[in-house]
């Protein structure tokens, strides 16, 4: 994605250490900074590789990190923009409709543009009514 790092800020130690080797786990280059931030609070340096900036989001939420926002990577809407983007979602290639049948989204002939795949018969034209069936079931009174 971009060889700028980004930086995360916890709360506590144990926090920062549990999201780095989780991330280490899943192949991410991690670093600890010492005194990176004013207050000395734990800070995480990541790098993203492989286009997963959204897992190293969500990895470091999840253990309280906060995104930071530094002069050589980018802004926190940056982040969130480029890792949760709806216009640029890949779709594997295998969720891809291949398992329906050839004709199966062409209008079928005569049925004035339904689809295959729908019923165009509508033989039960009055509305659905579920209080005439006999569901022989319990009964809706109350008994003590």
């Amino acid at each position: 994605m971009h060889l700028a790092p980004i930086y995360f800020q916890f709360a506590e130690s144990r926090a920062a250490y549990q999201a780095m080797d989780t991330l280490h786990e899943l192949g991410f280059r991690a670093n600890w900074i010492d005194h990176a931030h004013p207050e000395h609070k734990p800070t995480l340096q990541v790098y993203i590789e492989n286009n997963d900036l959204t897992s190293a989001l969500e990895i470091t939420q999840s253990f309280g990190g906060t995104l930071l926002e530094t002069d050589e990577g980018e802004s926190e809407s940056q982040a969130y923009t480029s890792a949760y983007g709806l216009n640029g979602i890949p779709i594997p290639a295998h969720l891809v409709n291949e398992d329906l049948p050839e004709g199966y989204m062409s209008p079928a002939d005569g049925d004035g543009g339904a689809f295959r795949g729908t019923t165009s018969d509508n033989s039960d034209d009055k509305p659905f009514d579920p209080s005439d069936d006999d569901y022989s079931q319990f009964s809706a009174g109350i008994h003590m």
